[in-house]
Order: C-alpha cells, then structure tokens, then sequence
C-alpha cells in the first residue's frame, strides 16, 4: 500500500532532501493528489517534473500514471473504512455498541474457525528457524506486535518490506506469513502477489477472505461482520501469540 512506502521513506531519508519533500506533500495531501497532474505535484514541491518521475519510480511505480492510481486506490480505501461511532448516540452508548460488535465478532470466530488448520500454522511457526512477515496498511502495526512476541521465545523474525523487492535469502526452516484481512493485497498489486507466491519458502495466508485464491496454505479467520474483521484478525495473532508462549513454558 503506498501509505507504507511513503512512510518508510520519510522515516528513513533527511528532511531537507526532494524525496522526503515529495512523500511528506503526498501523504499530506492524499485526496488531492489522486486527481492533479505531474505539473501541479511538481510545483507544490517546487521541484521539477523530471524529479516527481524520479520519487515515483523511487517508490517502486513504473510511472506517474502508475503512482496516481495507487493513490486513487488509498484514497478510495480509506473513504470505504467502517464507521463505528454514530452521531445520534452519545459516548456511552457508542462505546457499549462498539464493544458489543467485537465481542460478538470474537465469539464467532472462537466457535467456528477451522483448529486443525489453527494448529498447524502455531506448530510451523514454533519450529521455524525464521519467520518473515508481510502485510500492508493497519495489519503492518500486527508485524510489529509478532516480532516482539516471537523474538522474547527466541524465534528470529523479519519483516519485509511493503513492495516485497528486497532478495530475502529464504531456506529450509523458514517461513513465511503473509497477513491480509479482507484480500486487499491481492487485488491491488499483482506484481507483489505473484512475487510472494513464487517464494521458496513455506507460506502462510491469515484472511477473512474465505473465496479468494490461494495456492499455499491457508488460515479462514471467519467472519461476523466486516467491519469488525480486522479485530477478529488481531484476536487470531493474540491467539498465536498466546499459544506458543503456553507451548515454550511447558518445554521449560
């Protein structure tokens, strides 16, 4: 998601360089940039068109054109986000409903979800010798969470990059989970999906996307509701996390 790229570059370039100039304008002005042309990003970053093409393709964009419709496709996402809070409720009662929907959401999925396949993606992962995860958006912050969790049981975790183009020396022991609440992913970047399924390496797909495709192995986090599935993935790490901890305490 290019949300990520931008924010990778502006954490990792100096402030005073035309890259953090142009990804800081784009993040700010998302919604607009989605519909201006190279001439009018150029001139808000009082830099040339030949450097906006040069930050584009920076970020892993073949053009302008490519980099406009992925910042079509975010602004688009972002609109679509679930509202939960209602303005004809005070606090109190948005908070109650609010709770009450991820409760029910948890539940569902406590009740229905498939545990052997559960089980399966728990003991790949307590014997792996590496895992790498990837994810885009919100699920990148669960990235986070994972490699804390699993680096304190001593299993060495890497997080790959947004665009997946760095050479990850994958090898036998490995593995590889990839996190995408509702499939987004794999409809949005088919270059980064075609590189992902082609890894050599043991892979894991956590989703509440029950049709979509996909020919490694696969965890169906089911779903009560879409707008609570990102709550219900956050349940399953919460899940995973909490499993093997159980597991490397009863080793001890």
């Amino acid at each position: 998601m290019i949300i990520d790229k931008l924010n990778e570059v502006l954490n990792s370039v100096d402030t005073h360089t035309t890259m953090y100039v142009f990804c800081y304008y784009i993040k700010s002005h998302m919604n607009e940039v989605a519909h201006m042309t190279i001439d009018e990003v150029a001139q808000n970053c009082y830099t040339s068109k030949g450097q906006i093409s040069k930050c584009a393709k920076h970020l892993g964009f073949h053009s302008y054109i490519e980099f406009k419709d992925a910042c079509i496709d975010y602004s688009q996402s972002y609109r679509d986000k679930p509202i939960f809070f209602h303005q004809e409720y005070d606090l109190p009662q948005n908070a109650k409903q609010f709770a009450d929907g991820i409760s029910h959401a948890i539940i569902h999925v406590g009740e229905t979800i498939n545990y052997s396949d559960l089980n399966r993606l728990i003991n790949d992962i307590f014997c792996s010798q590496k895992v790498y995860l990837y994810a885009q958006g919100d699920n990148r912050s669960l990235c986070n969470v994972i490699q804390v969790e699993l680096s304190a049981l001593y299993i060495p975790v890497i997080i790959c990059d947004a665009d997946f183009m760095k050479e990850y020396r994958f090898e036998k022991g490995h593995l590889l989970l990839i996190l995408s609440t509702n499939g987004t992913i794999f409809q949005l970047n088919k270059r980064i999906i075609s590189r992902l399924l082609k890894a050599d390496v043991k892979t894991w797909l956590i989703t509440c996307n029950a049709r979509m495709p996909f020919s490694k192995n696969r965890l169906i986090v089911p779903s009560y509701d879409l707008r609570y599935n990102k709550f219900a993935i956050r349940y399953i790490v919460d899940i995973l996390i909490a499993s093997m901890q159980m597991i490397s305490k009863a080793k001890k």
